[in-house]
């Protein structure tokens, strides 16, 4: 306060003094050129001089603030320009979340070059078009997206790689989802999103191969990941049984399902997929190798339908195989499949009372087991005619589809 006070007081006594000495002498100039004159006192010249360069002076720094970007002025309008576009791209976000892609390609596109960030609002302006089938400008896009962001590489790819599932272009999606693996191996949505390429392609041998990865990563949970498992080796066998019979030879057949075989993560916990597979053996000829597997898997793991093939087995030991299966009998003695097999193991022995035994012990079990067909034929040949058309008659109803190819007396 006192150093205010006493500015003021100089700044007066300053002013007193001058206005003093103009009263006693204002001074006189005068100016001629080319026949023009000027005249007036000292104390004008002296203020005109004063305001003429306080106006050049800011004449100058405006015309410099113009020409530098770095300058305040320049600071102060680019600044609005930003709010401006900033402000865009969120009205465009909120158009794009609400569907309304034309409007938001058009705020998001025209506001990119204007934020400090440009990627989201090129990547948000591709979907958009991509929704607006504007492919080709979707493309455009997201080329752009990486050219101001390129370290933004993945996810500039992931978004390329969501836009071409929905576009439907497979192959396409299928070599950025595997630039994308490779960058990141454990990366969730993409080894999800690879499952779903592999399956429209009908890649199985590739789905098979991702399995273990799935697997380890924990993609999928046990029951999804032994469908998604048993889905590929379902059609892998198809491909197999198509190969068989186009003529290709067996034994490279039975290379290749071994192979897939000892590819698969969860073989023990399907009976389906064991069924599969010693059926597959069977029909490629080696059912020695059949009976050994089949017998090895029951013995760690009962299985019903895998027991059932077991008794189709006709180019093995049939001794043997009676041998097992009154084996497993003593350890499952519920099982109406098991005894369907014993007694068509009994049957090709022409063992005709102990096949009939058996055969009744599993429709004791299960009245609607294939054992009714079987029972049927062999009574008939044995002669018990009314027990036999009993059983026909049955048999008829039950519709039996399974009878095999035995021995009758």
């Amino acid at each position: 306060m006192r150093k205010l006070l006493f500015s003021l007081i100089i700044v007066l006594l300053i002013g007193g003094a001058i206005g003093l000495v103009m009263q006693q002498d204002s001074g006189y100039v005068l100016i001629a050129f080319q026949g023009v004159t000027i005249e007036m006192s000292l104390w004008v010249l002296i203020a005109v001089t004063i305001v003429a360069y306080f106006a050049v002076n800011f004449l100058f720094k405006f015309l410099w603030a113009l020409l530098h970007p770095n300058s305040s002025l320049a600071k102060l309008t680019g600044n609005l320009s930003q709010k401006k576009a900033l402000k865009n791209t969120i009205r465009g976000m909120l158009e794009l979340a609400g569907g309304n892609w034309n409007k938001a390609e058009k705020l998001l596109t025209s506001s990119a070059e204007k934020v400090s960030y440009p990627l989201l609002n090129y990547i948000g302006a591709a979907y958009a078009a991509s929704e607006l089938d504007e492919h080709d400008r979707s493309k455009e896009l997201l080329r752009q997206a990486h050219n101001t962001s390129p370290d933004a590489e993945f996810a500039i790819s992931f978004v390329q790689s969501q836009l071409q599932l929905k576009q439907g272009h497979y192959e396409g999606a299928l070599a950025t989802l595997k630039r994308l693996h490779k960058m990141k191996p454990k990366h969730r949505q993409t080894l999800k999103m690879l499952v779903t390429v592999y399956t429209k392609l009908k890649d199985w041998d590739a789905l098979q191969e991702l399995t273990p990865t799935l697997k380890k990563q924990g993609i999928f949970n046990d029951n999804n990941l032994l469908e998604l498992e048993k889905n590929a080796f379902l059609a892998l066998l198809e491909k197999l049984r198509f190969k068989q019979k186009i003529g290709e030879n067996t034994s490279s057949l039975e290379s290749e399902l071994n192979t897939i075989w000892k590819k698969l993560s969860t073989p023990d916990k399907d009976d389906e997929m064991q069924v599969l597979y010693a059926s597959t053996l069977v029909q490629f000829g080696n059912e020695e190798k059949a009976e050994s597997f089949i017998r090895q898997s029951l013995n760690d793991k009962w299985s019903d339908p895998l027991v059932e093939v077991y008794g189709l087995l006709t180019n093995v030991s049939m001794k043997s195989a009676l041998a097992n299966t009154e084996t497993w009998i003593r350890r499952h003695p519920d099982s109406a499949p098991l005894y369907l097999a014993a007694g068509r193991i009994c049957q090709r022995q022409k063992l005709w009372g102990k096949a009939r035994d058996y055969y009744e012990k599993a429709l004791m079990l299960d009245a609607n087991s294939d054992a009714i067909g079987e029972l049927s034929r062999l009574l008939e040949a044995m002669g018990d005619l009314d027990t036999a058309q009993d059983l026909i008659i049955r048999r008829i109803t039950h519709n039996s589809q399974h009878l095999q190819s035995l021995p009758l007396p």
